[in-house]
């Protein structure tokens, strides 16, 4: 944001960021070891600048809020983008998972249905809060652990799940 001039319009805000987190950082999309539970703690992918879109998606809006944006989660089935809101303007999706690439809706549905056999509902880009961000984060780690059979790990992740959402049935009997 420093080298905006303070002229800079939210595009112009929008294509810095994306610049300066992928071009500059290398920030991406893991590839190689997807399921590796480092792309799901925020403080790896920040060191290996590699994560899952969830994590991708979190950065990303917090950088966007510091720099005056609004971009909020998408939580899609299968798959997290963002939507970056523009005080005037159309609201664009974009998937941070492939560095920050602009999606239509008629993408993002093709992105879901190439990833499941579930019909589409437009209701999947609806804005997605922090705390439903955060559970699902949770999730993944939850589902990582009981992959490899780690019941320390598995009862960590309910135990801050039921923090978060007490009354959640499904975690109470997992």
């Amino acid at each position: 944001q420093a080298d905006l001039p303070a002229t800079a319009t939210e595009a112009d805000k929008l294509a810095a960021l994306n610049r300066y987190l992928f071009e500059e950082l290398g920030f991406h999309g893991s590839r190689t070891d997807y399921d590796n539970r480092s792309n799901s703690y925020l403080n790896e992918v920040l060191d290996d600048r590699e994560g899952l879109p969830i994590t991708l998606a979190v950065l990303y809006i917090e950088i966007a809020r510091h720099m005056g944006l609004n971009v909020v989660g998408v939580g899609l089935p299968r798959h997290f983008i963002v939507r970056h809101e523009p005080r005037d303007g159309t609201p664009q999706l974009i998937d941070v998972f492939e560095r920050g690439k602009l999606l239509s809706k008629d993408d993002a549905k093709k992105k879901y249905e190439s990833l499941s056999d579930e019909p589409w509902q437009d209701s999947y880009l609806d804005t997605t809060p922090a705390q439903s961000i955060l559970e699902r984060m949770l999730r993944n780690l939850l589902n990582s652990a009981a992959e490899t059979e780690d019941a320390e790990r598995m009862l960590r992740y309910v135990q801050a799940t039921l923090r978060i959402k007490p009354d959640s049935d499904r975690d109470r009997f997992f």
